[in-house]
């Protein structure tokens, strides 16, 4: 019984050595090392970061005058042009009382000046008939210089209380139906956003100590938007202007749109602890579904190249400022010098030193051995 056992293993023993020798001999061993083929493909560079839509100008509207809002012409939404009416403000009482009162300045300046003519003509002529001295003619051609910029002063000053700017109209000096006055458009666009209601009090727009006056509405021009975005530091030396930007937007699915760099800030800010650089991305197929405060995804194409040669980036070497790669030759391994382009996080452009159709392999360091596994101990 023992002698038919002991035969038994040696058979199966046996047995089992013949099908690990046949195994071996079927099963087929590839390199060494992993390998890649050279390849014709696509490099795409980019950086990718998201922003806001903004428009290029946009215009808050303010009075010159401070009051009541009277009347408003305008709802958000509307679409209006330079020049047309947007709300009628009533002067209030406190401005109405300063405007009394630079009236009746410009009216004492008016009479001073009217009183220092008529002396000047005067002396003047007694000058001429030898009555007075030149001195008497000089002392009232000075007061009539004097006269002159006091009534200039107080006309500046009436302006400026009726909010107006620049050069001063005479005929707005005398027009008394400016206390109560019209905003209109400083700019053709759209009414974004309307701050006040009929009936509101406000203050001038004038008035810098006053918090810069209230602010009725914000107009913009929608024909053309920009996409603000932050670009980190690491990626802004990328970033050039007139690269060609791909935008998406989440609210219109299925659609890429177009752009290009536009600003690029020369200095950084800092933001949650770190320095990013303010662009702007000008919209160039801008279109009426786009609106102001949309979030913007942005692929900002640093580098395109279309159907060149490429292999991983794992198979390219660089040392001591040389690159290189390592072709598979008859099952071996052999550096050969390359020159590169373009790479992104994968792929490598290959522009000289390798064709179409070789075998690469990994660097030397990420080299893995396939053979079999070394024998058991006893």
């Amino acid at each position: 019984m023992k002698k038919v056992l002991a035969i038994a293993i040696l058979l199966a023993l046996g047995g089992g050595a013949a099908y690990w020798s046949f195994s071996r001999e079927k099963k087929p061993q590839g390199p060494p090392f992993k390998t890649f083929p050279v390849e014709r493909g696509d490099i795409v560079v980019k950086v990718t970061e998201s922003g806001r839509v903004e428009p290029v100008t946009s215009v808050e509207v303010k009075s010159e005058m401070a009051g009541e809002v009277k009347k408003l012409f305008v709802e958000e939404g509307d679409t209006v042009v330079v020049g047309e009416p947007l709300a009628l403000i009533q002067q209030e009482s406190s401005q109405a009382q300063q405007v009394a009162q630079a009236r009746a300045s410009l009216e004492r300046a008016r009479l001073d000046l009217e009183r220092a003519r008529r002396d000047l003509e005067r002396q003047r002529a007694l000058y001429e008939r030898g009555f007075i001295a030149k001195k008497e003619v000089e002392d009232a051609e000075e007061a009539y210089r004097k006269a002159e910029i006091q009534y200039d002063l107080a006309r500046r000053q009436l302006w400026l209380v009726l909010g107006g700017r620049g050069s001063v109209p005479e005929q707005a000096l005398e027009d008394t139906s400016l206390e109560t006055i019209v905003i209109k458009a400083p700019i053709s666009g759209v009414v974004t956003s309307l701050k006040v209601e009929e009936g509101e009090m406000i203050t001038s727009g004038t008035r810098a100590y006053m918090g810069g006056g209230t602010t009725l509405m914000t107009i913009a021009d929608l024909s053309k938007m920009v996409v603000k975005v932050d670009i980190n530091e690491v990626d802004v030396t990328k970033v050039r202007l007139g690269q060609e930007v791909r935008i998406g937007f989440d609210a219109i699915r299925g659609k890429v749109y177009h752009g290009r760099v536009k600003k690029i800030a020369p200095a950084g800010v800092l933001r949650g602890n770190v320095v990013v650089y303010p662009v702007e991305v000008e919209i160039t197929d801008l279109d009426g579904r786009i609106r102001p405060g949309m979030t913007a995804d942005l692929d900002i194409i640093a580098g395109e190249a279309r159907d060149v040669l490429c292999v991983p980036k794992e198979a390219v070497q660089r040392r001591r400022g040389r690159t290189g790669v390592l072709v598979l030759v008859n099952g071996r391994p052999v550096p050969r010098p390359v020159v590169t382009g373009l790479e992104d996080d994968v792929k490598v452009e290959i522009r000289s030193g390798l064709r179409e159709g070789e075998v690469v392999v990994a660097e030397e360091e990420k080299l893995r051995p396939m053979g079999p596994p070394p024998p058991r101990r006893p």
